[in-house]
């Protein structure tokens, strides 16, 4: 159990630093939009490529959060069965939707790890006012779904060994 905790301890880390990377593109798109508006209304001179690398921004800020989200509980969990349900049938059906979800964001990572070799041995570019290769954005898609199935794995484990992984407070709805 030591062991377990460490090693989700130690891939907690790397989350952050992917949460991390992923506040920087953030802050990066908000100030390049941000300045486009003002050189667009100030100096009728929009910076170009705004709209293209916004497009490419958002997969890469979506795809390296959802494993962190999932580290931290904080994507949205529907418990109405679960919570009338024994304790040991509860867990063991939440270990089985977190290994489902293990197998559905693995085959959504491998397609999309072939998607990015096809797009880099074809060198696929995104066109509009500025051109740059799609496949890095695919790479980081890829990647973003990967950790995330190795969270759901790390979530079942711990589940299954009745280590409670992290699941914040639920909101009250009235």
């Amino acid at each position: 159990m030591t062991t377990l905790f460490l090693v989700r301890s130690v891939y907690g880390r790397f989350l952050t630093l992917c949460g991390w990377v992923a506040g920087v593109a953030t802050f990066a798109m908000m100030c390049l939009v941000t300045v486009n508006v003002v050189t667009r209304y100030a100096f009728n001179r929009p910076i170009a490529g705004t709209l293209e690398l916004t497009e490419g921004a958002l997969p890469l800020i979506i795809f390296l959060s959802l494993a962190l989200t999932q580290f931290h509980g904080g994507h949205i969990r529907v418990t109405l069965l679960t919570d009338r349900l024994p304790q040991g049938l509860a867990r063991g059906l939440s270990v089985l939707a977190m290994l489902a979800g293990a197998v559905l964001f693995a085959w959504a990572a491998w397609a999309g790890w072939l998607s990015a070799e096809k797009s880099f041995a074809i060198g696929e570019m995104k066109r509009g006012s500025i051109r740059y290769p799609i496949w890095p954005i695919k790479y980081a898609v890829s990647f973003g779904m990967a950790l995330l199935t190795l969270q759901f794995l790390l979530d079942a484990l711990c589940t299954a060994v009745g280590m409670t992984p992290a699941s914040p407070d639920p909101e009250e709805v009235e």
